[in-house]
């Protein structure tokens, strides 16, 4: 169960920043000239629970701040993250969760991430979308609280899209690997990760999605988190999105649950 005094300030916290959005898109929605946005900021609120196949269940909460900037090809976004975990049973690494022992527990800045997309390939015939990212996980979260690993990690991906025939359907597939720093007294190992899913657009607005969402374990013997993702996104204007996500973990390697509320605002 969420403790009733931090459930209170998650909830308060939410409903100021949709209230600051809310007021800040009717001001500048209906003068909006349709123009490609330049950029985008963001709110969002995670709270997971599991085991991770120990006696006791280890409660997160993460809050983060982005910052997006869009160029003609691409995109950079610089995520700032704050963490409280109740236990010393996970850590994080590049903003998703690892089943670890002895990390402490404790609440802080997390682990500061700076992303870059390039839009590489438009869908054409047989070719799908084609993105490449890359990303920087800067050690700034505190290790001795368990809040991350005090190392820069790198990771590259390569993101597929594909719409399909009748136009409301998206096939979705991400492949890609990190190469992790070595906190001290652990011996890692870089990881794969990978999602496959699909989305549909159930109207304008509205874009509900799936996922099975998986990584490789860095630890030694860990199971690789794996995970279903369920997701519903809603244009409330054309420069304001609001997302929920649900995860639901398939071994102890993730997150037994978890839920997470994101605001995205477009200038």
């Amino acid at each position: 169960m969420i403790p009733q005094v931090k459930c209170r300030h998650f909830a308060l916290a939410i409903c100021v920043w949709v209230m600051a959005a809310f007021f800040g898109s009717v001001e500048f929605s209906f003068a909006g000239s349709g123009d490609s946005p330049t950029w985008q900021y963001g709110l969002s609120f995670s709270y997971m629970t599991g085991d991770y196949g120990t006696d006791e269940d280890t409660d997160i909460y993460y809050t983060a701040v982005s910052i997006k900037r869009y160029f003609g090809e691409g995109d950079i976004t610089l995520t700032i993250p704050y963490l409280d975990i109740s236990d010393d049973g996970a850590t994080f690494v590049g903003g998703v969760v690892e089943p670890i022992e002895g990390a402490g527990g404790g609440s802080g800045l997390g682990d500061v991430i700076l992303k870059g997309r390039y839009y590489a390939v438009e869908q054409d015939e047989l070719l799908p979308y084609i993105d490449l990212v890359g990303s920087i996980k800067f050690p700034t979260a505190d290790e001795d609280k368990g809040l991350g690993t005090g190392k820069t990690d790198f990771t590259f991906m390569v993101e597929f899209a594909r719409r399909l025939q009748d136009e409301q359907w998206i096939a979705l597939l991400d492949l890609g690997y990190t190469f992790v720093g070595e906190p001290s007294g652990y011996d890692v190992d870089n990881r794969w990760i990978y999602s496959i899913g699909a989305a549909y657009e159930l109207d304008p607005d509205i874009t509900l999605s799936g996922y099975i969402d998986g990584r490789t374990a860095i630890f030694e013997g860990n199971d690789d988190p794996l995970s279903i993702l369920l997701m519903g996104e809603y244009k409330y204007f054309p420069d304001l999105r609001f997302d929920t996500v649900l995860e639901f973990g398939l071994n102890d390697g993730a997150p037994d649950y978890g839920i997470t509320f994101r605001v995205r605002k477009r200038y």
